[in-house]
């Protein structure tokens, strides 16, 4: 009996203990914990907005004006992401061969990417900027993949993102300018290099939101409930006219080229009010190939508007 009361008196001790372990657990470090749980299943996304754009003036024609006519667009992308830290180290050499070779970059670039399937991290960006029809590609392969190797679903996901895009190519490119193809850091902002997007960078950024997601099978991460909406920049509506830009810059590079010319700029102004209706320089600077022009010396010079900021003599019609 002596030894069944101090067993008894030991487990009630346990007892206390435990519960005791319990309140201190789940009361008094309650929110570190559930900070912890969190900080593991569940990963706070950025929403991403979409950045204003430029209009034509199509209301030259009193009265008469015509449909919205961009000058630049932002179109949905994607970028490819993993998550090392919840595909198998077995499987991590198989996954890499694979998908590495459904990837449209160059063969440099896919052994530098590589060492990413091996890192000790939730998230790593593999490609950026895919479209649509790239993304359900990889999608497709996943999919049977994912199910062959008993693979968490999010262990591939992609993040939604918005790339300019210009339906007139490089005309007006040295006015407008474009932005680089990373955003800051720190803000999520698109970062202009130069021109108009510079000049009305901060009505043309937006706010981006936030949305989180659950990491688990069942759940794929580029799904979840939105937290905070993200807004969408501010347009501007130019006095430029796309039908006069692209003649004026045919004409200017006719011209050039009949004169044998370096270069040359235009601009076309409405004599009743001031407003400009064309502003045309050659050579001229093509926002997609931006790096380009700012890596070469050469090109530089086109990446500025020579009719505002370079000087050059008044012709016949200041001489009255």
């Amino acid at each position: 009996m002596k030894r069944l009361a101090l067993l008894s008196v030991g487990l009630a001790a346990l007892f206390c203990l435990l519960i005791v372990r319990f309140y201190q657990i789940q009361i008094v470090e309650g929110d570190k914990w559930t900070r912890y749980a969190l900080a593991q299943h569940q990963y706070v996304a950025i929403e991403p907005f979409v950045r204003g754009s430029f209009y034509s003036n199509t209301s030259i024609k009193k009265g008469h004006p015509g449909e919205k006519q961009p000058f630049v667009v932002d179109v949905p992308k994607f970028h490819l992401m993993i998550d090392p830290e919840s595909i198998p180290e077995p499987v991590k050499a198989k996954m890499a061969e694979e998908l590495l070779s459904r990837l449209p970059i160059p063969l440099e670039q896919k052994q530098r990417l590589r060492p990413e399937f091996f890192r000790k991290s939730r998230s790593r960006k593999l490609v950026a900027w895919l479209d649509r029809t790239q993304r359900a590609a990889i999608e497709a392969w996943w999919n049977g993949f994912a199910k062959q190797e008993k693979l968490v679903r999010n262990a591939l996901f992609f993040v939604s993102d918005y790339k300019r895009s210009y339906p007139f190519g490089s005309l007006l490119g040295s006015v407008l300018h474009t932005v680089q193809a990373d955003r800051d850091p720190k803000t999520g902002q698109s970062i202009p290099t130069g021109g108009l997007e510079l000049v009305f960078n901060h009505y043309l950024q937006g706010k981006p939101g936030r949305r989180v997601i659950t990491r688990s099978p069942r759940h794929p991460l580029d799904t979840g409930v939105v937290l905070e909406t993200p807004e969408n920049g501010a347009d501007i509506y130019l006095t430029i006219n796309h039908y006069l830009q692209a003649v004026v810059e045919a004409e200017l590079a006719r011209g050039v080229q009949a004169a044998n010319a370096k270069g040359g700029w235009a601009v076309m102004m409405d004599p009743y009010n001031g407003e400009i209706l064309a502003l045309a320089q050659i050579p001229s600077f093509d926002p997609t190939h931006y790096a380009d022009y700012f890596n070469d010396p050469a090109l530089l010079e086109c990446t500025r508007v020579k009719a505002i900021t370079d000087c050059y003599e008044p012709g016949s019609i200041f001489k009255p």
